[in-house]
């Protein structure tokens, strides 16, 4: 391999353009029909997760076919609505973008010019505005604006018209106007956001843009082979590990990858992917951040790991769609990467998620593992894990899966992941230590009190309460249910509260 080849992901992070773009071949079918191929666009909304690749896609499918909206007399304009802190300033910016593509067009007329500098000059420029676009229409011209970061409506358009006054532009066939948007949310929560009733979203078109798929994975490692570098089946299974088939961490790690390969010529999947941990880190606190604000973490964190309390099935299908999570073969879910999905689940132990998940739960499962940590530690010490593996094989197998987990975690996350072995258990786990002959009776009866029998019944229904979710849904909580899991839990509480002192 030359040395001085380009790396294909080097510009990773930017709007994918030309060959560069890869894939999505059905939905560029799809939006090239909606707004392509017609006389007149129609408008169109496109929906996906943080930096999934949606301004990308509306780049090549629209802007790079400017020629042929332009031979229909229709022109395309890109607008990012996160450089606006005015609604007025974002109606005003319509009429100037398209005065200035028209210039470039040389189809710009005096009387259309006279029309835009009412517009720009009117303290109150709406009814100027819809004059200038009715008069762009009659001159025989279209307008086709790409909104690109719409989500900021819902702060832009707070407590105004605008909504309203952009249905009018691009539903009445006066003005000839058409809308693309790109956005996380959907129309209609943005709408809400901003307090807003108006039926805007209603006349779009709706395109979710979720991960990659399987050919275009394929197409993904093609660029691989095309300067030179041929990854095994391993090496990609590690690919998937690190991205899934999220495209921005793709090319985030494929450029890493080329760079470590053209320095000596190795292939290092774990390599790349620990240089730019912090990277990986960063997007996927902004991606926590997002769903948080959005509300839908909740539902994400209960569908992956639970307890399952309030899961529709709706939002799992809202996630599916987005790309967020993915159905196994032993029918529950996990994130869109393994390593995404194990980053998840050590950040659902920190305490600031707590609040995102059910206290009472989170309290419950926190307070069994203080009381056996110092107990056992009381009874053989500081290796009391060591210690009871020795005597107890099946208790040695779960720490031992523990364990595993843990060093999972060491590789993935390094001084991120917990040093607690205990954490990695679940509550099935924890009754078992305490249930288990010997320690029941000489350590743990006189803290809980009643027999063995009463707090099984207690621990079949929290180990239930603690499954992800399922296809079948079986597990989730019904509402008499989660009442008797609630009273469960303030009895443990209660219970390991007046307990004596184990330290």
């Amino acid at each position: 391999m030359n040395s001085a080849f380009e790396n294909p992901f080097a510009d990773y992070g930017k709007i994918v353009r030309g060959e560069r773009f890869i894939g999505r071949k059905e939905i560029i079918r799809v939006i090239e029909s909606r707004i392509i191929q017609p006389t007149d666009p129609g408008n169109l909304a496109i929906i996906g997760i943080h930096r999934i690749g949606k301004s990308s896609l509306a780049y090549k499918t629209i802007i790079e076919q400017k020629d042929k909206l332009t031979q229909k007399g229709v022109l395309p304009i890109w607008i990012g609505l996160s450089s606006y802190n005015q609604s007025l300033n974002f109606f005003r910016s319509l009429v100037t973008e398209c005065v200035d593509e028209m210039e470039d067009l040389n189809w710009l007329t005096e009387q259309i010019q006279r029309l835009a500098d009412r517009a720009l000059e009117a303290q109150d420029p709406w009814n100027q505005i819809k004059r200038f676009f009715k008069k762009v229409q009659e001159a025989g011209y279209g307008t086709l604006f790409i909104i690109d970061e719409f989500d900021q409506a819902r702060l832009l358009f707070k407590g105004d018209t605008a909504f309203q006054r952009l249905r009018e532009l691009a539903d009445y066939p006066d003005y000839r106007l058409s809308l693309v948007l790109t956005s996380r949310r959907s129309i209609r929560d943005i709408e809400q956001d901003a307090g807003s009733n108006s039926p805007f979203h209603n006349i779009f078109q709706v395109q979710r843009l979720a991960t990659f798929r399987e050919e275009d994975l394929e197409t993904y490692f093609d660029q691989f082979l095309s300067i030179g570098i041929s990854l095994s089946d391993a090496d990609r299974e590690r690919v998937l590990f690190y991205c899934g088939a999220h495209p921005y961490l793709l090319e985030m790690l494929g450029c890493e990858i080329v760079e470590i390969f053209l320095e000596n010529q190795k292939i290092n999947i774990d390599k790349a992917a620990d240089t730019i941990s912090q990277s990986f880190f960063e997007h996927y606190d902004d991606m926590i951040r997002l769903l948080r604000g959005e509300g839908t973490l909740n539902k994400l964190i209960q569908i992956l790991f639970g307890p399952v309390i309030d899961v529709k099935r709706t939002d799992v299908t809202e996630l599916q769609n987005y790309g967020l999570i993915k159905p196994t073969q032993n029918g529950t879910y996990v994130a869109y990467s393994e390593h995404f999905h194990d980053y998840l689940k050590l950040q659902e132990r920190a305490t600031e998620f707590a609040a995102d998940l059910w206290p009472i739960w989170r309290d419950t499962e926190k307070a069994l593992r203080e009381v056996i940590t110092n107990t056992m530690s009381n009874a053989y010490g500081v290796n009391w894990i060591d210690e009871l593996g020795k005597t107890r094989p099946n208790l040695k197998n779960i720490f031992d899966d523990c364990r595993r987990a843990q060093q999972k975690e060491e590789k993935s996350f390094g001084d991120r992941a917990s040093q607690s072995l205990i954490d990695f258990t679940y509550p099935t786990h924890l009754f078992e230590i305490i249930r288990a002959r010997g320690l029941w009776d000489d350590l743990f009866r006189p803290i809980f009190g009643r027999d063995k029998n009463y707090w099984e019944e207690r621990q079949k229904l929290l180990a239930k309460c603690r499954n992800p979710l399922a296809h079948n849904r079986d597990e989730v909580l019904q509402p008499h249910e989660r009442t008797i899991v609630e009273g469960y839990c303030s009895e443990i509480l209660d219970t390991l509260r007046d307990a004596p002192s184990q330290s």
